[in-house]
């Protein structure tokens, strides 16, 4: 599917289930969590329309949508989380939540929560440009995942996007597991299965490195337009293990969290 018609799917979805559950009230309340007041009054019909039921209502909704998406779908992730477009999908069209949501990795759901719980919006809009580009910009799904995990890692350090940008994603991990208790060699060597943890956690850094290097090598960054191509088979592959890595290292955060 090309990336035009992957956004025409999601608007099109969209519009859809905003128009089945949508009173005046949610859309100002979305307006208001996606910044975008101002487009959703300012429309001169949609809730006009919404109001006396009228038929152009679709069309106007329609009209708005871009608008609140955003130019590069940056407030897909706030917008679909709102509406429930996943679950609604799954209840009212099938066939379209496996066109849009069949190839997205479990654990993605979890750090989408972490996202909302923790008021981390970065993470959410991340988590939307991989779902959206895993099988038409396989390169873009590569980059955001790597994105993905530098937030995470960020955000368990109490970092934000202004944080220590010299940090590369390798010294971001050592100073995570260090936090964390997750060094290999904080590991007690008189605890069951020591040796096999141990290398555990070094594998898990080398998965983290991996996803790193790959994304300079193929993923979008660096303003690069001609680069080596990943298929979206690999791509999977990449996003399935950063996204796995991901919810371990905030299932880990929020688990210490709560002692």
């Amino acid at each position: 599917m090309k990336p035009n018609a992957k956004r025409n799917k999601i608007i099109l979805a969209l519009m859809r289930a905003i128009e089945a559950s949508f009173d005046d009230a949610k859309w100002r309340e979305l307006g208001y969590i996606a910044d975008t007041i101002d487009i959703i009054e300012g429309h001169p019909r949609l809730l006009r329309s919404l109001r006396w039921q009228d038929p152009d209502y679709s069309g106007n909704i329609l009209d708005v949508l871009p608008e609140i998406l955003g130019k590069n779908l940056e407030n897909l992730a706030v917008v679909e989380e709102f509406v429930g477009l996943e679950e609604w999908l799954r209840s009212h069209d099938p066939q379209l939540h496996e066109e849009l949501y069949g190839a997205t990795p479990v654990p993605l759901r979890e750090i989408e929560k972490a996202g909302a719980v923790h008021d981390v919006l970065e993470l959410n809009q991340q988590i939307g440009r991989i779902r959206h580009s895993i099988h038409d910009d396989p390169a873009l799904a590569v980059g955001s995942a790597k994105e993905l995990l530098e937030t995470v890692m960020r955000t368990i350090l109490g970092e934000d996007d202004h944080g220590t940008k010299t940090d590369d994603v390798p010294a971001l991990l050592k100073r995570v597991q260090t936090a964390l208790g997750l060094s290999p060699k904080a590991v007690s060597p008189h605890i069951i299965g020591s040796e096999v943890l141990c290398r555990t956690l070094n594998n898990l850094g080398q998965v983290v490195i991996g996803v790193a290097e790959l994304r300079n090598l193929v993923g979008t960054g660096h303003g690069r337009s001609k680069c080596p191509q990943i298929d979206d088979v690999h791509a999977r592959l990449v996003v399935n293990a950063a996204a796995t890595i991901a919810t371990y290292l905030l299932e880990i955060w929020e688990n210490q969290r709560k002692t």
